[in-house]
């Protein structure tokens, strides 16, 4: 009888040369509770085109999952708690001299490394175009918000004295010096140092960005006392969740990002989930884009005189515009509640930005994330965590994203059963009933005078529906202020 030996889950030297024998490897790592996370970082991977790549699992249950969907990964053997990381906790910092010894073996053994975060999807093969900078040792994204170029080089020097995330980088060999001091640094207080704040400490340790000598490329910079070379990599096309969501470079530009990491978001990992269901790149599984309860979708109306105020947008005219856009969507959250479909929420728009402090004030940027650009405002696409807490609406139950109807994983059979009418309040209660008996075999049903309708005060519901609707949104909330 022929046995099969399991796949390694070692992290050695001979495994990565066997599985990258061009010495180009991408790695990310996970939870227990990011596995989907994982299964959408592979996915990814996988249809980029990347050679070789490893998840490293943090736990025993990671470890399982990651082999029962077979995609390569490797045992951390951390005592990291299973649960979330909070940003900023103990056990959020304590992962970060695990990452740093990732980063130092791999080139150590003589490996070109991506390594990212597991939000921090790979969307396209990295390693030709870090090519391009041959004297690199590192290449970072960056939180900086304003892109200083509109090609798909580096950002310029304007753009390097923002913080560097270590969200996604990559590193070569000559990254050594850099990386051993930060892995000394960190390991000296591993609970309480946080790796991406050393990281930017130790690589402007002695730098000298005037230096434009011995340079392939003047946007590089010399780093960490002058001994190696890095550079900032272009935000439209490495996208934190600011640069891509709310300001959109990739989009207004016509570029396709080779990463988009759900930095600045406000929804905790609900949020982060949903972010990159509006962005058509998170994989659920096939049932979600065929609910056999059907779809409700309805067009929001939304003003000029509310986008566009006389005299300008102020609090005042951004919380009007949300609360008009919020009235709206809570009518359709109560009909497809009674109806038992999934409401598709519509494109938002906001007026303002969203931030943990007080926006731009300044006369061209007034209402954006401070160090962002006013042409970004009004936010088209605005990301639902921008106004509601998405975990609270428990989502993959009750609703699903503005871009649902355009995701190519939602089957041709789902567009194509389609139903158009107009509520009729004359009817009362009577006319959900016609809706569900009439056209509930339709798998979408668009409700075309929906927005101008309080379906929770309208008559439409019995006391029981109406009831039993706002119990179960009795927790939703949000914040747009």
């Amino acid at each position: 009888r022929l046995i099969t030996m399991a796949p390694s889950t070692e992290f050695t030297q001979e495994r990565l040369l066997a599985l990258a024998p061009q010495k180009q490897l991408v790695i990310s790592f996970t939870n227990r509770v990011r596995i989907d996370f994982a299964r959408t970082w592979a996915f990814h991977a996988r249809a980029a085109g990347v050679a070789a790549f490893l998840i490293g699992a943090t736990d025993r249950h990671a470890l399982s999952e990651l082999q029962h969907m077979e995609i390569p990964c490797f045992s951390m053997a951390t005592n990291l708690p299973q649960g979330e990381w909070p940003w900023g906790s103990p056990s959020f910092k304590s992962l970060g001299p695990h990452k740093i010894e990732l980063i130092y073996k791999t080139i150590s053994w003589g490996f070109e490394l991506v390594i990212t975060d597991i939000d921090a999807l790979v969307l396209r093969e990295p390693f030709a175009h870090m090519s391009r900078w041959p004297d690199a040792a590192f290449l970072t994204t960056s939180d900086h918000l304003g892109n200083t170029t509109a090609d798909d080089g580096l950002e310029t020097h304007n753009a390097i004295h923002s913080a560097f995330n270590i969200g996604y980088m990559f590193f070569r060999k000559s990254a050594l010096p850099l990386v051993t001091e930060w892995r000394r640094v960190i390991a000296e207080q591993p609970r309480s140092r946080w790796d991406q704040g050393e990281f930017n400490r130790i690589a402007r340790l002695g730098w000298n960005p005037r230096r434009t000598s011995g340079l392939s490329d003047p946007r590089l910079f010399w780093s960490y006392k002058s001994s190696l070379i890095g550079g900032v990599l272009s935000i439209s096309l490495f996208c934190g969740g600011h640069n891509y969501f709310v300001s959109q470079f990739p989009q207004r530009l016509g570029m396709t990002p080779y990463s988009i990491h759900t930095t600045f978001q406000y929804g905790a990992a609900a949020g982060k989930r949903h972010r990159l269901r509006e962005a058509r790149v998170w994989i659920d599984p096939p049932e979600y884009y065929d609910p056999p309860e059907g779809l409700l979708v309805f067009p929001i109306d939304v003003p000029e005189s509310l986008v566009y105020p006389k005299g300008g947008m102020t609090t005042r005219g951004h919380i009007a515009l949300i609360n008009h856009q919020m009235r709206q969507i809570r009518s359709g959250l109560a009909l497809a509640h009674v109806l038992g479909r999934k409401l598709v929420l519509p494109s938002v728009i906001c007026g303002y930005d969203k931030a943990w402090y007080p926006l731009s004030s300044a006369p061209t940027s007034r209402g954006a994330f401070g160090g962002a650009r006013g042409f970004i405002l009004p936010i088209r696409n605005c990301p639902v965590d921008h106004f509601l807490e998405i975990g609270m609406l428990s989502p993959t139950q009750t609703l699903r994203e503005y871009s649902f109807l355009s995701n190519p994983r939602t089957p041709a059979a789902v567009l194509s059963s389609r139903a158009t009418t107009k509520l009729e309040l004359e009817k009362g209660a009577a006319e959900t009933e016609r809706l569900a008996k009439d056209l509930g075999s339709f798998k979408v049903l668009n409700v075309t005078n929906l927005h101008t309708v309080d379906v929770v005060n309208s008559g439409l519901l019995s006391t029981i529906q109406r009831i039993a609707f706002t119990t179960k949104m009795r927790h939703a909330g949000g914040g747009w202020c």
